[in-house]
């Protein structure tokens, strides 16, 4: 019974415990508020190291969480996740994959990626995982590839290479170090990163973890580095002034190295407090105790390390005690002071067996030696019985990591020479290209010239073309003007000559014999002469019409005119040449007959066509000149006797391209032109065989 009792109290005292844990939920309203509140309890036991309470916590969150609430799932898992990892759980695997897949299914890409990044280091540390953490690392360095943010690269980049340093692949992790500085620089650079000194951790650890494999003078680069980027935190300048001792040691130069010692020790001043300042001093001690063992210098060894361990009496440290102790242990040793340097060699194999391999072996390897020569061979023999196995797995596990870092750094040169060739390749593509389009530009530009070229001598020979069919024009008009010119010649050497004559023969009779004539035969040789003067200026004035018509410029002036002032005046002028033939004129047309026409050209083409019917009618012969036709329709009709003339004949004329016939041809050809001009018809008919009848049809 007491026993049940018993029980139910602790069970009891257990359940006020876990309830006492849980935050009081009452404030707050809404699901979402109390959920909020405990997320922050989790955070804010998870930095303090208060796991069981965050397990209590979480738990009571995840109880409260609706089925589709997948975000706050999400997060409640991750908490337990955390928790488990902390108790070394392998359920720790299971939170994290179901916070991953409601992370997912929530569509949250940065929880996704928080939840990968912890579940990776939870798989690594467990051997059965070691396929998924495989494939959570590949996930992750492809959201590295895909982020747009700079920052947040910056510290996908710092979570892996962690895990690439806890899992010995430290090449790959001075990869990610450096892109993430080179990243971190230029955002400092820019001014998209306020604080210089947001760089100076990832120098450090990049300068340390090259001193750390080796390569100590390109770690003191980047920890020199490092020192333009601190402002005034001064726990970066004490951990500076440690890396450099440290570095200057490995380098073999002590002098060099004591500079930044002396300056890390003016640091520690009765008012400063800082921890992180103590411990550096401790560990730069450490450093030079060991360089001093390493180069056989005992004194100066066991000066350092009393140091390190009088600070560490004044001020305790729990992972700086055991180093202490193992130093003091090595120090005695080198002093033959086995007794001592075992006390001190075994109160520190805890931590370095928990530590570092390398060291434990290490560790083991003096502590059999110290038992050894201090007579206490069955401890030696238990101790080495250990150490041997170690080392050999050492051996082995450096063996293969020589073999891994060869193969590594081969396919690195391999891997960087077809880098080299392919940017070889890029430069020869880029010139190529270059070349290419500029061969393109010049083709375009070429083109462009012979387009501007060929539109050009388009122009120019449309332009040349339009001269020429105007210089083809003016030659035409220029040629015809010259025929003109030789037809006009022609006609006037011809028909010119005879009344010229004519008149000259009466002028020189007169001359000659004016006695020989009476005051009659003077006055009708007088009247002869003006007569045969008319007749000349007849003459000429047709010619000067004929001439104009041969011109552009030459046009008729249409307007209604009356005939028989017009038939007058033609025969007044050929009254000399009717009657020296005898011949009888008869007029038909009333004062009232009025046409329309141009009158000059009425009187050219009527009084040629007198002239050619007086040419005609044989002596004593009868002319009639009269009207015929409708109102609509009329026509002028002089009709005569004698040899007839047909239309036949009249077109033949017309049709005869030199007409060097006399008066007549030139008379028709005036005749049939001024009629054309004023839109006037000429027909000659034959109503019986020996009369000719020439028709000027107006309308």
């Amino acid at each position: 019974m007491k026993h049940v009792l018993l029980i139910l109290v602790l069970l009891a005292v257990t359940s006020a415990e876990a309830v006492c844990q849980i935050p009081d939920l009452r404030p707050y309203k809404t699901l979402s508020q109390k959920l909020k509140r405990l997320q922050v309890v989790c955070d804010s036991l998870a930095g303090k190291g208060k796991i069981s309470e965050e397990k209590i916590v979480a738990r009571h969150g995840l109880k409260l969480t609706p089925a589709n609430d997948l975000l706050n799932l999400a997060k409640f898992h991750f908490y337990l996740g955390f928790v488990y990892g902390e108790l070394g759980s392998d359920s720790s695997v299971y939170h994290f994959e179901k916070s991953i897949d409601y992370s997912r299914k929530a569509k949250n890409p940065e929880a996704v990626k928080n939840a990968l990044e912890r579940v990776m280091f939870t798989y690594s540390s467990f051997g059965k995982y070691k396929e998924k953490a495989r494939l959570a690392l590949k996930e992750l360095l492809a959201i590295i590839d895909t982020t747009k943010s700079e920052p947040g690269k910056v510290d996908m980049m710092a979570t892996i290479g962690n895990y690439y340093g806890m899992n010995g692949q430290y090449e790959k992790q001075m990869q990610l170090l450096l892109r993430g500085i080179e990243i971190k620089k230029r955002l400092i650079a820019s001014g998209k990163i306020k604080d210089r000194e947001d760089v100076v951790a990832d120098l450090m650890n990049l300068g340390e973890l090259y001193v750390e494999t080796d390569q100590a003078e390109v770690g003191f680069k980047y920890i020199q580095e490092a020192r333009k980027y601190i402002v005034a935190y001064p726990n970066y300048i004490a951990h500076y002034y440690k890396d450099m001792a440290d570095v200057l040691l490995i380098l073999d130069k002590p002098s060099q190295a004591r500079v930044y010692y002396d300056s890390l020790t003016a640091m520690l001043t009765p008012a400063n407090k800082s921890s992180v300042h103590r411990s550096n001093r401790i560990a730069s001690d450490l450093a030079f105790t060991e360089y001093y063992l390493t180069n056989n210098k005992t004194d100066s060894a066991s000066i350092h390390i009393s140091r390190a361990v009088e600070m560490s009496q004044k001020w305790p440290d729990e992972y700086l005690t055991p180093q202490i102790d193992y130093m003091r242990g090595k120090v005695y040793f080198a002093r033959k002071e086995f007794a001592k340097a075992l006390t001190f060699l075994e109160s520190s194999e805890p931590l370095a067996r928990d530590s570092d391999p390398q060291m434990y072996v290490s560790h083991l390897q003096l502590l059999a030696q110290s038992y050894g020569a201090a007579g206490q061979w069955k401890q030696a023999y238990n101790t080495y019985e250990k150490y041997a196995p170690l080392r050999d797995s050492l051996y082995i596990e450096a063996s293969k990591k020589s073999i891994a870092d060869a193969e590594a750094h081969y396919q690195n040169k391999d891997k960087q020479l077809q880098i080299e060739l392919k940017n070889v390749q890029i430069d020869d593509a880029k010139k190529q290209r270059i070349w290419f389009i500029s061969g393109l530009a010049l083709l375009a530009f070429s083109l462009a010239l012979l387009g501007v070229i060929y539109r050009n001598k388009k122009q120019n020979a449309e332009i040349l073309d339009a001269k020429n069919r105007q210089m083809e024009k003016l030659i035409g008009e220029l040629e015809e003007a010259n025929r003109t010119k030789a037809k006009l010649f022609s006609i006037i050497s011809h028909d010119l000559r005879s009344p010229i004559s004519q008149v000259y023969q009466f002028l020189k009779l007169q001359q000659l014999n004016p006695k020989l004539l009476n005051d009659t035969q003077r006055a009708e040789l007088s009247e002869r002469i003006q007569t045969a003067t008319g007749s000349l200026l007849e003459t000429m004035e047709d010619l000067l019409l004929w001439s104009k018509t041969q011109m552009n410029q030459f046009q008729a002036d249409v307007q209604p005119t009356s005939l028989l002032p017009v038939v007058s005046q033609c025969l007044k002028l050929l009254q000399l040449n009717i009657e020296a033939k005898k011949l009888n004129i008869e007029t038909l047309i009333s004062h009232e007959m009025v046409v329309q026409s141009d009158p000059y050209y009425l009187q050219a083409i009527v009084r040629n066509l007198l002239q050619n019917a007086i040419k005609a009618t044989e002596e004593s012969g009868v002319i009639r000149v009269g009207i015929t036709g409708s109102d609509e329709n009329k026509a002028l009709s002089i009709e005569n006797s004698g040899p007839v003339f047909t239309q036949e004949d009249y077109i033949r004329i017309l049709s005869q391209k030199d007409n060097t016939q006399g008066l007549s041809g030139l008379g028709l050809r005036l005749v049939d032109e001024l009629s054309e001009k004023t839109g006037l018809k000429i027909r000659f008919e034959n109503p019986d065989g020996n009369l000719t009848r020439a028709l000027v049809v107006f309308g």
